[in-house]
């Protein structure tokens, strides 16, 4: 559930500027299945520029560890809290001391971090651009329920309603943030690293959630949602194992040398 406004400070890091697509995401696996990562599945993606999807929090984390391999990069996921064993098969319910926080490799962003960079720099409005919303700025499904909602078309968006399911469009199809990023709001749902909780009221400085849970977050909405839930404080969450034709991911990379 959502909490009132309070203050959450976090480190500097670096995002990826789009959601992971199909293409990103084959090429990894591929080179992923050759190296030890042996049940990276398939997953969804309408085409190879769209965002993939149908992706488990699972196997969102081992991509994340094979794309740093393949790139030389220190993985950020391990299977103790010595981090002496990458992450690379299985379905492991990992707890912070098992992550690499300063490493150079990819990783999945914190909730906080993902709505820090949502925010593209604004304060206290409902999206990344301002309090309303409409096709015009994402995809996402309209209802003239919400007053913000000021969409002239209704349902999931024209553009990319064909019939064929999922209606996800190529990343990158609005414009960017004041962060420079693209989709923040709708297209997919992201996975994000927290176990879900309720959040805290107090101040928080590079929160990582709890070490225990039975969900974790997404954010973000998708294609399929209501503007109620492409607001930049908007919550959910899936079961890790869980992958649907509206979960996705990206990543980001700490700030290091």
């Amino acid at each position: 559930m959502e909490a009132a406004p309070h203050a959450v400070r976090v480190s500097a890091f670096h995002m990826q500027q789009k959601e992971v697509t199909k293409a990103e995401w084959d090429a990894v696996r591929d080179w992923g299945l050759k190296h030890g990562f042996t049940d990276l599945n398939r997953c969804g993606g309408k085409a190879a520029d769209h965002p993939l999807q149908r992706v488990t929090w699972y196997g969102a984390v081992k991509w994340c560890n094979a794309r740093s391999e393949m790139e030389g990069r220190t993985p950020c996921y391990y299977m103790d809290a010595a981090q002496t064993l990458p992450y690379r098969i299985g379905d492991v319910d990992l707890a912070n001391p098992m992550v690499k926080w300063d490493a150079n490799g990819y990783r999945l962003p914190t909730e906080a971090e993902w709505e820090k960079a949502a925010r593209g720099g604004l304060s206290g409005k409902r999206f990344p651009w301002g309090d309303s919303i409409s096709h015009a700025q994402a995809n996402y499904k309209s209802n003239a329920f919400y007053p913000f909602d000021v969409s002239p078309t209704r349902g999931e968006h024209p553009a990319y309603d064909d019939g064929d399911k999922p209606y996800t469009s190529p990343v990158g199809s609005f414009a960017a943030s004041g962060y420079g990023l693209y989709d923040m709001v709708g297209n997919v749902c992201e996975w994000c690293w927290d176990w879900s909780r309720t959040y805290p009221v107090t101040a928080q400085t590079d929160p990582r959630g709890p070490d225990k849970g039975t969900d974790r977050v997404t954010r973000g909405d998708s294609w399929s949602y209501h503007a109620w839930n492409a607001r930049c404080a908007a919550r959910s969450s899936y079961s890790p194992g869980d992958s649907y034709f509206d979960l996705g991911f990206r990543t980001v990379i700490s700030a290091v040398p």
